[in-house]
């Protein structure tokens, strides 16, 4: 008499091994691409606290150095204005405005530009130019590795709206 005995499999095939290693593959390379976005736009997250830093910086020395028609003022490119060498108010107005374009070329990656500009002619918000006078800090860099096609514009600008008094 034959007896025919069932064979149980007690391991895995190569087939099941293999898909496996597939969906594992895929599930690293997803957690890869996570982790590059991430630093992407940690980058951008600093970039914009530096501009952001900046542009409070250079609005206490616009408030601390009032009556200056900062549109006119050019930005030196040292520093003038020391303890032994008295400045005038549009000295220390050109010294601050040389100070903080060198700190943003420092501070901000190579394409960004830092620049002030009248409210009324930026037009957008938070610079709708609801005073005369009222002047726009503008910072705009090249965001890092944005596709045309993302979310993101490839630009990022902040702007910070300053009324001199």
């Amino acid at each position: 008499m034959l007896s025919f005995h069932s064979r149980r499999n007690k391991g895995f095939t190569l087939i099941e091994v293999l898909i496996s290693m597939i969906i594992l593959a895929i599930g690293l390379l997803g957690l890869a691409s996570l982790q590059v976005i991430a630093l992407r736009e940690s980058q951008d997250a600093y970039t914009m606290q530096q501009a952001i830093l900046l542009a409070t910086d250079m609005q206490a020395r616009m408030r601390s150095n009032s009556g200056i028609d900062w549109l006119t003022i050019s930005p030196n490119t040292s520093d003038t204005c020391i303890k032994s060498n008295v400045c005038t108010k549009a000295q220390l107005a050109s010294n601050d405005y040389g100070e903080w374009t060198r700190n943003a070329q420092k501070n901000l990656p190579a394409n960004a530009t830092v620049k002030f500009q009248l409210s009324s002619s930026v037009n957008k918000a938070p610079c709708i130019g609801s005073t005369p006078k009222s002047l726009c800090l503008v910072t705009t860099w090249t965001r890092a590795n944005t596709k045309k096609s993302g979310i993101f514009s490839q630009n990022a600008t902040f702007y910070l709206e300053i009324i001199p008094s």
